[in-house]
């Protein structure tokens, strides 16, 4: 655990995982539907991941002394950081969603003027999905390694002690 990263990748990863949710809601809030009424009755169980992911950052990247800062595979979890913030905004862009008038669209079709293209429906739909599989692969592999590098310091610390 003595390879560190400079202070500046650390730091965006960090900010981009608290702020990119945040601007793929406020993405989602282009065009909204049922999509994001769902999303908001179920929000209990989204919070909690979130919360978890500022954590992360706070602890891991936004310390000087933050655990993914200092770990072997620091950059594997400062890309981990970039893949589920950009999944997360990519799925607000992207992800298709509508109302009772019948009418569908996202963010991107509805940004590029694209309302009337089922082509351009089809694809943000498959991007959205394409995005979201990255934003929860992401996630799963940073709170992952995240847990491992906090158990590998606190294993590290004790061996310290005891020597």
């Amino acid at each position: 655990m003595n390879s560190r990263v400079s202070a500046t990748p650390a730091v965006l990863a960090g900010l981009a995982l608290i702020l990119f949710p945040l601007l793929g809601l406020a993405a989602k809030l282009v065009y909204p539907g049922w999509m994001l009424v769902i999303a908001i009755w179920f929000g209990w169980l989204l919070l909690p991941g979130y919360i978890i992911q500022i954590v992360v950052a706070a602890n891991g990247l936004l310390r000087s002394n933050g655990v993914l800062r200092r770990a072997r595979g620091a950059w594997r979890t400062i890309t981990a950081a970039w893949v589920t913030s950009v999944g997360i905004l990519g799925v607000g862009l992207f992800l298709i969603d509508g109302g009772d008038d019948g009418n569908s669209e996202s963010a991107m079709t509805v940004l590029l003027g694209m309302t009337d293209s089922p082509e351009a429906k089809d694809l943000s739909m498959i991007l959205g999905l394409i995005f979201g599989l990255l934003w929860l692969a992401g996630w799963a592999y940073l709170v992952i390694e995240w847990i491992v590098q906090l158990v590998l310091g606190r294993n590290a610390r004790r061996a310290a002690k005891a020597a």
